[in-house]
């Protein structure tokens, strides 16, 4: 309830200054443009809370009226990628983050985030290549080469998902996971060779196979610039 009030207030306070600032003819040199700018920064906090809300769409409305200004557009650009990835459109949330990511290539959270995508969409090409170059880039981020093997085996690339298994074992003995790997690569191994039913599994199954744990969505609250 306190915070729907406080959104309440904060849109009216926006409704009321822009109200006052058309009225009165501003004629003091700049004014106008300040308070144009103040108007688009108010917006940018009505999409924080919003999204704070989990209101998305709303959320990314008025993020898209804050891109104006210019000193928020960058932070505007991410937070609508991001949102769009918290309320799962993966389509727009891809085009987002590659967005953002040519700006900032050398961005691993925005690699992070991306990766995951890639992987909640099913293009295990992109999302395995991603997660390769996060690996080579720190091979002691340990949820990160899990969620490699787990790309590496649910898109049939089996070698290199043995290769990655055998540096999770080597290099974190206490893995917790290393033995489900190792069971659902048998089982790859096994399908790919005939051995096992023919019928494969599930599309919901492996849709499972393909995405790391919700809890380790890459899109984080760090904004991109």
């Amino acid at each position: 309830m306190k915070k729907g009030v406080c959104l309440f207030t904060l849109i009216a306070f926006v409704l009321l200054l822009f109200a006052c600032s058309s009225q009165t003819g501003l004629g003091v040199v700049g004014e106008k443009d300040r308070i144009y700018s103040n108007l688009l920064s108010e917006y940018y906090l009505i999409g924080e809370a919003y999204l704070e809300n989990k209101k998305y769409q709303k959320a990314i409305e008025y993020y898209t009226k804050a891109l104006a200004h210019p000193e928020l557009v960058e932070s505007a650009r991410y937070k609508i990628a991001y949102t769009y990835a918290l309320s799962e459109n993966w389509e727009k949330a891809r085009v987002g983050y590659e967005e953002l990511l040519v700006k900032d290539p050398n961005n691993s959270e925005l690699e992070k985030s991306l990766a995951y995508i890639y992987a909640r969409q099913g293009d295990l090409a992109h999302a395995s290549s991603l997660y390769r170059k996060l690996v080579e880039k720190n091979p002691y981020d340990q949820s990160q080469l899990e969620n490699f093997i787990t790309v590496l085996i649910a898109g049939n690339y089996l070698e290199e998902a043995e290769l990655a298994l055998h540096q999770l074992k080597t290099d974190f003995p206490d893995n917790t996971v290393a033995q489900k790997f190792e069971e659902k690569l048998t089982k790859a191994w096994e399908v790919q060779e005939g051995k096992a039913s023919s019928s494969g599994p599930s599309s919901e199954e492996t849709q499972d196979e393909i995405a790391p744990s919700d809890e380790d969505v890459t899109v984080t609250e760090n904004t991109a610039v």
